[in-house]
């Protein structure tokens, strides 16, 4: 319990200085699911635009959305790798195990080639992203919503 309310004090708490002009628990809630979902995009660099371009075709609050999903950076670099190996593994791809090695040696044919099986598999990261994408910002946005509409 009280990890939980560690957690309430200084990660929920501070959302509340955000300027309050037509913030309801549904739409701090949902900001927060956005960020959620856009901060483990799959991709490094891509997670700022995507909550960027969600931010704004969901009209939300930009604040809220690009905090969340900086504080979803660290979850990002540790779902990338399992997120290619599922995306793999739905595409009866080889199972990967991926290290740094052989991301060197994915770019010893030249940088188009490396480029080219980075890519690919950005691609099976990306589908797995796609398909974990609404049920966790369904979760989340249940979630939250749940503790703003007590808290709030």
């Amino acid at each position: 319990m009280k990890i939980v309310d560690s957690f309430v004090n200084k990660v929920l708490i501070p959302f509340r200085l955000v300027p309050a002009d037509g913030l309801t628990p549904e739409k701090i809630a949902f900001s927060i699911a956005v960020g959620i979902i856009s901060g483990i995009f799959p991709v490094f660099g891509a997670t700022t635009i995507l909550s960027l371009l969600l931010t704004l075709l969901f009209r939300q609050n930009l604040i809220v959305v690009q905090s969340v999903q900086w504080l979803m950076g660290f979850l990002q670099i540790f779902l990338i790798i399992p997120f290619i190996q599922f995306g793999a593994f739905l595409l009866n791809r080889q199972i990967l195990h991926i290290n740094i090695q052989q991301i060197r040696l994915a770019f010893q044919p030249g940088i188009v080639a490396g480029l080219k099986t980075i890519g690919v598999l950005h691609l099976y990261g990306i589908l797995t992203w796609i398909i974990i994408a609404i049920p966790v910002g369904l979760v989340s946005y249940l979630v939250f919503l749940t503790i703003f509409k007590k808290k709030i």
